[in-house]
């Protein structure tokens, strides 16, 4: 679900606010770049507003995650900060009408771009670092790499680039056919994601 959802955050993010990613990292960068080159200073500083609350969510997560007396980390803490976030842009983006501002468009891209560096920090947390659901270059990298020296594939990783594909596809078909539901999608995924771990915590808890 949230390999899906950061697809469809990827996508509409794109598409809507402005030809930026929310959590593309590398690809925003060199956007900056290119506005620092004057090439289009613009693209660039939405690209800078992109990287600079993706990085202020990851922090959000990494405090709200943070294992508390040598315990494991809080799925459901940083599930509830990312889905609080994406339900604020889907309230703010129904309540213009699917047609912001430019000012508008830019703090929804900055929210949207702060929920995946909280999803990104808080999975890192709870489930380690080869287990990415937004940026897969170093986890496709490395699967490459496997097949060729060990002659084994890795279907964990072809299944959550399939899924991001996926997920950024269904958010393209919105945004074209219903634009107002398209971020609508995203938030009801991150949604599920946290009751199913909030449902599973509680019965560990109760047993």
């Amino acid at each position: 679900m949230l390999t899906f959802s950061a697809g469809a955050v990827n996508a509409w993010g794109f598409l809507s606010l402005g030809g930026v990613f929310t959590s593309v990292v590398t690809a925003n960068s060199a956007l900056i770049g290119i506005g620092l080159g004057g090439a289009d200073p613009t693209l660039g500083g939405l690209a800078a507003v992109a990287v600079l609350c993706y990085v202020l969510g990851a922090a959000g997560a990494g405090a709200a995650g943070h294992p508390q007396r040598g315990g494991r980390p809080h799925w459901a803490d940083f599930l509830l900060l990312e889905l609080l976030l994406l339900w604020a842009v889907v309230g703010w983006w129904l309540a213009v009408d699917a047609d912001p501002s430019g000012g508008e468009r830019t703090a929804m891209l900055g929210t949207v771009a702060a929920a995946m560096g909280c999803q990104n920090a808080g999975v890192r947390l709870a489930m380690g670092a080869q287990m990415p659901t937004a940026y897969l270059t170093g986890l496709l990298t490395g699967a490459v790499t496997d097949a060729v020296t060990d002659r084994r594939i890795q279907w964990r990783v072809l299944g959550t680039t399939t899924l991001l594909i996926l997920g950024a596809a269904a958010a393209s078909l919105l945004e074209r056919l219903l634009p107002g539901a398209a971020p609508l999608l995203p938030a009801l995924l991150v949604t599920a994601a946290w009751l199913t771990v909030h449902a599973r915590t509680g019965a560990r808890r109760a047993s």
